[in-house]
């Protein structure tokens, strides 16, 4: 989980497989070194309490639907 909708943003905690996230919304983060983009998901961790941003496509069912809107 992160801080922001990108691998170079800090760290805010960990989600692990048997972890219940509550999603809010997803983002497109920065495109990488190749172009491509990757979708980021906004959750909280209800286990720590943690938020932050995940890549969708570390997520079993692929994160949020709902668009960010930014």
């Amino acid at each position: 989980m992160r801080s922001g909708s990108s691998t170079g943003c800090s760290i805010n905690g960990l989600a692990s497989s048997g972890d219940r996230l509550d999603y809010h919304c997803y983002t497109w983060g920065a495109p990488d070194s190749n172009g491509n983009k990757a979708a980021w998901t906004y959750a909280r961790n209800d286990r720590t309490g943690v938020a932050g941003w995940l890549r969708t496509d570390v997520l079993s069912d692929f994160g949020s639907s709902v668009y960010c809107g930014f």
